[in-house]
């Protein structure tokens, strides 16, 4: 197992590849510093095989960071929708088994906040 960690700064989007022959696994999203601590909605987004979805909505009052349990499996791109803070993501990467009976979808998901 190896800890995985990434900074998504505002307006960017980042590529993230597991690597051959591993999982990643993202486990938290975080706001980073608010500047201005308004009602500011942040929503966090992961494209994919051309798909883009929205993964939650962060809020500096309401939500500060989201717990994930998401396995990826090939490239992805993480991205978010502040003007002014970055989004911290964590998780961590594992070696893919031969068996693939054990993860039968490319992202398993269970979001709690």
């Amino acid at each position: 197992m190896e800890f995985w960690g990434l900074e998504v700064q505002p307006g960017k989007t980042v590529k993230v590849n597991p690597g051959e022959n591993k999982y990643l696994h993202l486990s938290q999203a975080s706001l980073g510093e608010i500047k201005d601590k308004g009602n500011d909605r942040v929503p966090i987004f992961v494209k994919f095989d051309n798909r883009k979805l929205v993964l939650g909505t962060l809020s500096a009052g309401n939500c500060a960071q989201i717990q994930y349990d998401l396995l990826f499996e090939k490239e992805f791109e993480l991205s978010h929708g502040s003007k002014n803070t970055s989004i911290y993501f964590v998780g961590y990467k594992t070696e893919a088994q031969g068996d693939y009976d054990l993860y039968p979808f490319d992202i398993c998901y269970q979001i709690i906040c």
